[in-house]
């Protein structure tokens, strides 16, 4: 499976927007600032 060319190995990971728990929008990037960040995508039931 080829990914998409900003899904590359080392390239910045893009901003996005997702809302909250209270239906706010919140923005990657705002919340993360400078600081290095490891996203850990999730598929399955809790």
């Amino acid at each position: 499976m080829k990914l998409r060319e900003d899904l590359q190995p080392n390239n910045p990971f893009p901003n996005f927007e997702l809302p909250d728990q209270d239906g706010t929008v919140q923005n990657l990037s705002d919340r993360m600032g400078n600081w290095p960040t490891i996203l850990v995508f999730w598929r399955g039931s809790y």
